[in-house]
């Protein structure tokens, strides 16, 4: 039995996603149809038969879905309608889960129904900040501009994540390293040379008896240290999921030294975009407030955007809830002044996002010259801890024996 991903319309003509298992595409149909469902698009997603090739379901990534975002704003560009885009963008799309996506927006908007409509069938694939930006475009005219911000959001926060993912390669795979290397000495190399130091009768040096304690509790009881670790791993992971333990922890990432600084900059510098792009489509600034809050990662900052909403709404201005909210720094409540006062609030969020863009860039520069000395002494002192324990009792069976 193979398994199929389908989309289809129901008697109610309500868009349903879902897969089913049948003997063959036909036979999927056949079953489809016979619950009353009518197929729009059907394809097989898992396991392989008679050698025909088949596709797994693949995330979207922010990169891919900002090129294809990218390329529909240009085919718009260009003349062509919106169907015809859509149509042409599924030919030369190369990602199974994308292309299926985009054949479900086409069979939409064929239907009649607006784009921004097609996208809420795909909650896991765009955000309300994009549907929302898409709906401003279609009611102002202006759908191959919408497109066209939205391409730009999503490959400077495409960008940004690469930044992010080049400055922490080097710490972690030098952090990799040095724990599989201590793994190795404690659990092969230093248990076999115990035995001739224990064999020596001689009492061994204080860092000797440490260093061979943590071996024999890491040889012994390994099993009891990986699933005492998989234990605390799954329990924090749920805590910090939980409301209670996500404020914890966004809390604590704030208040870092170096780590906060930076974390704080990333958001805001997202959050200023996202609002400067929506309130310049001509998202009203309520709406956007309140689709940029989703968008904030830190449920500290998350709260704040929410108080900012809510201090707009009884009748403050922006830059006066931002001030008010307390978690963003004077610079930005000034510039968002000086936009309110000349008119110009869109073009102040962004330069205020360009400013933080620029000190995020400073700050992953900063921080990982800082850390990968820090890393480096402390790899080498671990390593000349166990070096030296092992040595001291050669020294000192050396001076018994002369």
């Amino acid at each position: 039995m193979a398994q199929y991903a389908y989309r289809a319309r129901d008697s109610a003509l309500k868009i349903l996603e879902g897969t089913i298992e049948a003997e063959n595409e036909a036979a999927a149909i056949n079953r489809l149809g016979s619950q009353g469902v009518f197929p729009l698009s059907i394809m097989e997603v898992t396991g392989a038969r008679g050698g025909r090739r088949t596709f797994a379901r693949r995330r979207i990534s922010g990169r891919q879905l900002a090129q294809t975002t990218r390329q529909l704003a240009d085919l718009l560009g260009g003349g062509l309608p919106l169907l015809n885009a859509l149509t042409l963008l599924a030919k030369q799309t190369d990602h199974p889960a994308l292309r299926r996506v985009i054949d479900g927006l086409t069979a939409g908007v064929r239907d009649g129904r607006a784009l921004s409509d097609t996208l809420a069938d795909h909650p896991t694939v765009f955000s309300p900040l994009y549907m929302n930006m898409v709906r401003a475009g279609e009611v102002g005219g202006g759908l191959e501009q919408a497109l066209a911000r939205l391409a730009e959001l999503g490959e400077n926060d495409a960008e940004l994540r690469s930044r992010l993912l080049t400055a922490s390669a080097y710490p972690l795979f030098v952090l990799a390293v040095a724990v599989a290397m201590t793994v190795f000495l404690l659990a092969y190399v230093i248990p076999t040379l115990s035995q001739v130091f224990i064999e020596s009768g001689q009492l061994l040096p204080l860092p000797t008896r440490m260093l061979l304690a943590v071996s024999r509790v890491l040889t012994r009881w390994w099993w009891a240290l990986l699933g005492g670790l998989l234990l605390f791993a799954l329990g924090f992971g749920r805590w910090r999921n939980s409301a209670a333990g996500r404020a914890v922890v966004d809390r604590l990432v704030l208040v870092l030294p170096g780590v906060g600084t930076l974390a704080r900059k990333l958001e805001t510098s997202r959050f200023m975009r996202n609002l400067g792009v929506m309130v310049g489509q001509g998202v009203p600034v309520l709406q956007a407030l309140d689709v940029v809050a989703q968008s904030v990662s830190n449920s500290v900052l998350r709260r704040a955007v929410v108080q900012v909403q809510e201090s707009v709404r009884d009748g403050a201005s922006i830059a006066v809830a931002l001030a008010n909210s307390g978690e963003f720094p004077p610079f930005v409540s000034n510039m968002v002044t000086v936009g309110e006062e000349s008119g110009t609030v869109d073009a102040a969020l962004l330069k205020v996002a360009g400013t933080y863009e620029r000190e995020v860039d400073r700050a992953i520069k900063g921080l990982t010259a800082i850390v990968e000395p820090i890393l480096l002494v402390g790899v080498g002192g671990v390593v000349m801890f166990i070096v030296l324990a092992m040595l001291l009792p050669v020294f000192q069976i050396g001076l018994v024996v002369q």
